[in-house]
């Protein structure tokens, strides 16, 4: 599967895309200092993201924070903490793109620590998706691990979870953990996320925005 690597975003010209796209330096510096200031002091981690497979077996959990759900949901209808991410993520996304949501499924945070190893899932079963997912830390070492890995759709009929064969047997792209980074991705696409490694105190995070139906601007 190709990896194409791009200096600034670009308006898409077709859904599902068909490659996995990666923008570095993403976001501006002023305001992916101050929407990490924002995410910290929102105080709203929760150790409850789960991927759950069809038969009710978990194989993962992780930290979590969500902003919006489906058709832009709160998940608490007196405080609109999400408000500032919808300014100045999902809105800037859908002008940069050239998107609009036609079926908004989910924005939220994604938080792992050394050991809390992601497993294979996908995030949409829609042909017409698209998932975003932005590398959110200031800062990173890249003997810190953290890479997000992508694999053969068959590999979800033969797994379930992780393991060091499903790298060997199915992997077919890998993009390292950067900060400030931003992937593009078809979300039927199998994947899984690393856990950090060397780095006991740090935490990877990515934010999460994704739409199981959208139409191009």
């Amino acid at each position: 599967m190709k990896v194409s690597y791009h200096d600034k975003p670009f308006k898409i010209d077709s859904l599902p895309v068909k490659q996995i796209h990666v923008i570095d330096d993403w976001m501006d510096h002023e305001n992916w200092v101050w929407l990490n200031k924002y995410i910290t002091g929102l105080r709203r981690w929760g150790f409850n993201n789960s991927v759950v497979y069809k038969d009710g077996t978990v194989t993962e959990t992780t930290w979590g924070m969500v902003f919006y759900s489906k058709f832009f949901e709160q998940p608490d209808p007196n405080d609109d903490y999400g408000k500032p991410i919808k300014q100045k993520v999902i809105d800037r996304l859908c002008n940069e793109f050239g998107i609009e949501w036609q079926q908004f499924d989910y924005c939220g945070m994604n938080g792992q620590t050394e050991k809390l190893q992601g497993t294979l899932h996908t995030d949409s079963f829609r042909e017409k998706n698209i998932s975003f997912l932005w590398f959110v830390n200031l800062s990173w070492d890249d003997d810190w691990g953290g890479a997000l890995r992508f694999y053969k759709q068959d590999a979800l009929e033969e797994v379930k979870g992780f393991s060091e064969d499903i790298v060997d047997k199915y992997q077919v792209a890998k993009v390292d953990y950067k900060p400030n980074r931003l992937v593009i991705m078809d979300g039927r696409i199998p994947h899984s996320a690393d856990a950090p490694i060397n780095s006991t105190y740090n935490l990877r995070q990515t934010m999460v925005v994704r739409g199981n139906v959208a139409k191009i601007t």
